[in-house]
């Protein structure tokens, strides 16, 4: 046998043996990664709606969204609302909480790719802040009643779509509640 069909006979018991290892590790790993996503989305819920106890995922004619009831004591406190607007780099993934008169009860980016140092300015707390207490008769605009991120309009003004986004979603629902 030559020394070529060795080594490509020996590259391809490696590359096997690899492949299997990684599938084994991803077997174990798998569900503790989903786990600990839920585990931490379940805190975002908490984070963006204080007050609720229980989530539970509900469904709106026409909303394509995520929408999470929160309820304290068999009452509803609100709804915790999953959004992806487009900002400069990609998708802002953000959840939003909004108590039952449609003002904002919290916010938290989830994901996003935009730009270190200008677009990722968005996760500090004084600029996720301003918009606690807005609600649906505000404008969400940036530069008018939202300090916009130096650099960083783009990314502003996807994080209000997605907070108006979250206002008509929810909205919607307060019409067809039960």
């Amino acid at each position: 046998m030559g020394k070529i069909v060795k080594l490509g006979l020996t590259l391809a018991l490696f590359c096997a043996l690899s492949a299997g290892l990684l599938a084994y590790v991803f077997l174990l790993t798998g569900p503790v990664i989903e786990a600990n996503a839920k585990a931490s989305f379940a805190t975002s819920l908490r984070e963006v709606l204080p007050g609720a106890e229980t989530f539970r995922a509900v469904s709106v004619p026409g909303v394509k969204v995520p929408i999470y009831e929160g309820i304290r004591k068999g009452a509803r406190v609100g709804l915790a609302v999953k959004v992806a607007p487009r900002g400069y780099a990609g998708e802002i993934e953000m959840l939003v909480g909004v108590d039952p008169d449609l003002h904002l009860t919290g916010m938290k980016i989830l994901s996003q790719r935009e730009t270190p140092g200008l677009g990722t300015n968005m996760l500090k707390p004084k600029f996720l802040a301003q918009f606690i207490g807005k609600g649906v008769r505000d404008a969400f605009e940036p530069k008018k009643d939202i300090d916009a991120i130096t650099g960083a309009t783009i990314s502003t003004r996807a994080v209000c779509e997605g907070v108006k986004e979250v206002l008509r979603n929810a909205e919607l629902y307060e019409r067809g509640k039960p």
